[in-house]
């Protein structure tokens, strides 16, 4: 038996000046033939609709998709009818067909409301066989060992302990001192006597060891040590060691 659908459209009536009754049956007079679509007004069936959905407070989704169905088909009804048709073609539109279309709908319709009695009422799980499949028990946990509480924390802080905890080794960049970098940039002067300052940043890796040679050079050049020569501006910088210092005259009267 198949229940009825109170919130659907089965209780839904249409009031045209060409029609009453409801929305499935007007469309099944119009395919028919036996009502004009150009009598009928699309609008007032909407408003209506809208109407009773707002009279049920909360549309089901099924019968907003009802109504989208056969509204979809008035409308193309509707365009057919308003479309001006060439005479050497005959109109495609088989009255049968229509009704036979008409009625897979309805059965379509009626299995639906079935299916969803029978999902409510949970009838949609079957067991294979007469006895059904035997659903096996969830394993019990597992029992702890017998003894109390606070043994188990004891024994439990003493495992924690006597494990070392692992030491994580960190990467550190090595650092190059002033002093080093000093003696960097005198080896580089060593037997040549001159050097460029770009010879010695190629032996630097970062930029903390590019600013230490910097510094270097200038700590050189204030002690007198060496000499800078950079003859135009950011050109490249010419590293001389500065001539030793000439012993002073004696004069006659010491």
């Amino acid at each position: 038996m198949i229940a009825p659908d109170l919130a659907g459209l089965d209780g839904y009536q249409l009031r045209l000046p060409s029609f009453e009754g409801p929305l499935d049956v007007l469309l099944r007079l119009i395919e028919r033939h036996q009502l004009a679509i150009a009598d009928v007004s699309l609008v007032a069936v909407t408003d209506q609709f809208l109407a009773h959905l707002d009279a049920l407070g909360e549309a089901p989704p099924a019968t907003v998709a009802e109504f989208a169905a056969i509204g979809a088909r008035l409308v193309l009804l509707k365009s057919r009818s308003l479309l001006p048709r060439p005479a050497a073609v005959e109109d495609e539109t088989d009255p049968g067909d229509l009704v036979r279309q008409l009625e897979e709908y309805r059965s379509f319709k009626d299995a639906a409301r079935l299916l969803a009695v029978r999902d409510e009422a949970a009838e949609g799980a079957f067991a294979r066989g007469d006895g059904g499949v035997a659903v096996p028990e969830p394993p019990s946990p597992p029992k702890l060992a017998l003894h109390q509480p606070g043994a188990l924390a004891r024994a439990l802080r003493r495992r924690l302990t006597a494990v070392p905890n692992p030491s994580a080794a960190l990467a550190t960049t090595p650092v190059v001192t002033l002093r080093e970098m000093v003696e960097r940039v005198l080896v580089a002067l060593t037997g040549r006597g001159r050097a460029r300052f770009g010879d010695v940043l190629a032996r630097c890796t970062g930029r903390q060891e590019i600013l230490t040679a910097f510094l270097a050079v200038l700590v050189l050049v204030r002690r007198r040590a060496i000499e800078a020569e950079q003859p135009e501006l950011f050109g490249e910088i010419t590293l001389r060691r500065s001539a030793p210092a000439a012993p002073a005259a004696v004069s006659a009267d010491d």
